[in-house]
């Protein structure tokens, strides 16, 4: 540097901090026992769709059987970022099923609990519904923890950067509030579809598992309709639905937190209205497709007697057959599988299905929009 002359000034850059959006806190629902959260409307279309549904179903034979929850195709990349695709594949396809079973395990303890208390409206117990959620989530590769209540404080994140949290703290007073979430269903006076909705939107709004707890709640509320005696079995396809809506599902849900419980009954009426004229239309179409089927086995008693069976399940097996039908059901799996009526099951080895059967189920109700997981 030459004599006389001064170090250049070389401008610091000053960091722009980057804006925090506010953290919206999300109070527990706690409505009163005999709380009415769906306007008179929405509740009256809704029964209507679900008396629809169960008179559409009794063609099913048995619409547990029929239960097939929508194949969870999300994932977590922080979890499952570096698993082998392959393998990948499998613990979600083990995933599925697992929810599958775990939810006819669930509605089949409601059924139970009628048949051992009459009159009484069933409900988990929070011990009961800590094992369920672990169940629910056993083999999915996105919840690398197990079951139980959570530990730790809960935030849930949106995709448009909202950000919230769960009013409801880990420990004694979550335990506190899941003991009232479970009284209160014993005790509820509100009308059936009500009561569904409101335990379903206390659930969330408790938060009470560290992750799945919207599937929870929706296996609940499916189960809560059962037990009142306006589902015959969980063929609501409520997960599909929120898939689709999930924007405005939670958006109601942060309503009813706020205390504005007609909003949430509205949107729990339509998605019960939709899902059950959805499954109306799809086993309208499951039938045409069976009785076009049963006309190309020309005849073949047997071949008609593995079909027949489609009515309750999608996926069927020789060994699954040999217990509800007469003789080996093998020969005519093999008819069936040559004449391309039946395909073997894409994830279950041994099982067949129905390939446009499997297209009926899985067809959407629109394309979903990305948004946060429940």
């Amino acid at each position: 540097m030459p004599p006389g002359s001064s170090p250049e000034t070389v401008p610091v850059p000053v960091p722009v901090p980057v804006p925090v959006p506010p953290t919206h806190r999300i109070r527990p629902v706690v409505p009163p026992l005999d709380a009415e959260a769906v306007p008179a409307a929405a509740r009256a279309e809704a029964l209507r769709a679900l008396e629809e549904l169960t008179e559409a179903a009794a063609w099913l034979g048995d619409p547990d059987l029929f239960h097939r929850p929508r194949f969870r195709a999300k994932l977590h990349r922080r979890h499952v970022g570096t698993a082998d695709p392959a393998v990948l594949a499998e613990r979600i396809s083990a995933a599925a099923e697992q929810r599958a079973a775990a939810g006819l395990l669930a509605v089949g303890s409601v059924r139970e609990e009628l048949r051992e208390r009459p009159g009484r409206r069933p409900c988990f117990t929070p011990d009961a519904l800590a094992e369920l959620h672990g169940l629910l989530i056993a083999a999915d590769p996105n919840i690398p923890d197990g079951g139980g209540f959570r530990r730790s404080p809960a935030r849930v994140d949106w995709a448009d950067g909202s950000r919230f949290s769960i009013e409801v703290a880990a420990g004694r007073s979550l335990h506190g509030h899941m003991e009232r979430w479970y009284r209160w269903g014993v005790r509820s006076a509100s009308p059936a579809l009500d009561a569904a909705a409101l335990q379903m939107v206390r659930l969330y709004t408790v938060h009470p598992f560290p992750d799945g707890n919207g599937r929870t709640a929706r296996l609940l509320a499916q189960c809560d309709l059962v037990g009142a005696g306006l589902l015959p079995g969980l063929l609501l396809d409520l997960d599909g639905w929120v898939d689709v809506h999930r924007a405005e599902h939670d958006r109601a849900v942060v309503a009813a937190a706020d205390g504005h419980l007609s909003r949430w009954g509205s949107l729990f009426a339509r998605a019960v209205t939709e899902t059950a004229r959805h499954r109306i239309a799809a086993i309208a179409a499951l039938r045409g497709l069976l009785e076009a089927d049963l006309e190309r086995t020309g005849g073949d008693p047997e071949a008609a007697g593995v079909l027949s069976w489609l009515r309750s399940s999608p996926a069927v097996s020789a060994a699954w057959l040999r217990e509800r039908m007469p003789g080996d059901p093998r020969p005519a799996l093999g008819r069936l599988l040559a004449a391309g009526i039946l395909t073997r099951h894409p994830r279950l080895p041994g099982a067949v299905v129905h390939p446009g059967m499997l297209a009926v189920l899985d067809d959407p109700f629109d394309t979903p929009a990305p948004h946060s997981c429940g």
